[in-house]
Order: structure tokens, then C-alpha cells, then sequence
């Protein structure tokens, strides 16, 4: 228990750690890694030895966390810091404390609840952001005025994208730009970008809206951004309850089997 608690705790803090170095900018040091993944695993094979968590747990929390943290990196939906959370995550809590999760989880592996709880907690921000869309509208604000976009796209960039001044998205590391020039019969045109690349070359792209920065003098969209390492530790913080996404699906499961 003492070992679990301490991996358990490791983990926070380095990850808290993280979480500020890449809210802070924007990079997290290799270091991070190369020092707390050999310990964890130390004290992990420790527990091993004592009987304390069976290899096969270690075992299968690694596979999933190497596999999430490669399909999820490859597809430049996260960076390359967050796969490798993932991949601490797996060696610090294989399995769960005793005692928990207090409300429960179906599979029982705890690297898959924190990537679970992260998810559910990262909803908060397109929510937010769609919250001050619609307050700017109702203010007579135009969030997509000279973007060509098409209905669905708006109801897709109201969740994703705010307008903001160039020089604000240029000297800023938490927007990534939400929208780019295409060249189309002998002029340009804004388009919008719906998905960046997390390993993209964010000034390469500010560069290219910089050159024509008279069509920005009312604003461009911009993506606010929160690295997913700062869920990770939130959903990390919250794994002794369980696996949130899972235990919503349950109810929901069971709500219906009920009428």
C-alpha cells in the first residue's frame, strides 16, 4: 500500500510539474521523464517482487498506455510530453490503491480512468468558449466576418474558436490559429481550420497571417488551448473515485433497462 501511495504521489507532482512548464511555455524538458519514469518503474518492480501487484497488471497497463499514447501522438491529436505521461502513468498506477475507486470502474485499469476522466474534464473548454461566443453575438459581435465558412463549420467553430486581435495571437503561447489563407483564382481567401496538428509549427502559420495583415484589422479565429497534460493531472487527481465516462454510461445503461 505505502508503495502504491508513494508511485501515486510521484506521479501527481511530476505531472503537476509538467502541467506548468507546458502552460508556462509551452515545453516540457526530457528530463522530466528520464528522472521519474526509472523510479517509478523501480518502485513498481518492487512491489512486484513483494507480491504486492501481479506482473500481468503491470503488464497490460504499460501495452495500453504505449498503444494510446502512440495512436493519439501519431495522429497529432496530442503532443509528444502527453504520450509520455501516459507511459509514467502506466508505471505508477497499474492498479488501484486499496480501498478505492470509491464509485467504482468496469475494467479496472487505472491508466484507462485518468485518460477518461481527462477527456470528460476537457469538455469544460469548448463549453466555455461556446459560452462567450454566444454572449459576443448577442452583443452584435461577428465572430466569422470575411472567413468563408460553411454552416456546419460555424457550429463547429463556436466551440472551438475566438476572435481575437493578430498581435494577441502573436504573442501568445495558449491560441493556436483557427484559420488560414488559401490562394484561389489569382487571390486570397480566409479559411478555416478546424484541426492543428499538436506538434504543427504554430509561428510558421502566424508568419503567413502576419504577411497579409490587412485582412486581420477586425480580428482573426484563434483556438484557445490548454494542454492535455493539465487534464491528465486533474483526471489523475480525481482516479480514486473511478472511471467517470464509464460510471456515466452505467447509469445511463441503467436507467434505461429501468423504464
Amino acid at each position: 500500500m505505502l508503495l502504491r501511495l508513494l508511485r501515486y504521489g510521484l506521479a501527481l507532482a511530476v505531472l503537476g510539474y509538467a502541467s506548468y512548464l507546458d502552460v508556462k511555455v509551452r515545453e516540457v524538458s526530457d528530463w522530466v521523464w528520464l528522472l521519474s519514469v526509472p523510479v517509478c518503474l523501480a518502485l513498481t518492480v518492487l512491489e512486484v517482487s513483494l507480491g504486492g501487484v501481479m506482473v500481468q497488471a503491470v503488464l497490460v497497463s504499460v501495452v495500453i498506455a504505449f498503444g494510446l499514447g502512440l495512436i493519439l501522438s501519431y495522429s497529432g491529436l496530442v503532443g509528444g510530453a502527453d504520450a509520455k505521461a501516459l507511459f509514467l502513468l502506466s508505471l505508477a498506477v497499474p492498479i488501484y490503491l486499496d480501498g478505492f475507486p470509491v464509485l467504482g470502474d468496469l475494467l479496472g485499469i487505472p491508466v484507462i480512468a485518468v485518460f477518461c476522466n481527462s477527456i470528460l474534464l476537457s469538455m469544460i473548454s469548448p463549453l466555455s468558449v461556446f459560452a462567450l461566443n454566444i454572449t459576443d453575438v448577442l452583443r452584435g459581435k461577428s465572430l466569422f466576418r470575411g472567413v468563408e465558412v460553411s454552416v456546419l463549420g460555424k457550429a463547429v467553430l463556436l466551440f472551438t474558436s475566438r476572435r481575437v486581435s493578430l498581435s494577441k495571437l502573436d504573442g501568445s503561447l495558449h491560441y493556436f490559429p483557427a484559420e488560414a489563407l488559401v490562394k484561389e483564382n489569382e487571390r486570397f481567401k480566409r479559411k478555416p481550420l478546424h484541426f492543428v496538428d499538436a506538434e504543427a509549427d504554430i509561428k510558421a502559420l502566424i508568419r503567413d497571417l502576419k504577411e497579409n495583415v490587412e485582412l486581420y484589422r477586425d480580428g482573426v479565429l484563434a483556438s484557445p488551448t490548454i494542454p492535455m497534460i493539465v487534464f491528465y493531472t486533474l483526471g489523475l487527481m480525481l482516479l480514486p473515485l473511478g472511471n467517470l465516462i464509464l460510471l456515466f454510461l452505467q447509469a445511463i445503461v441503467n436507467l434505461y433497462s429501468a423504464t
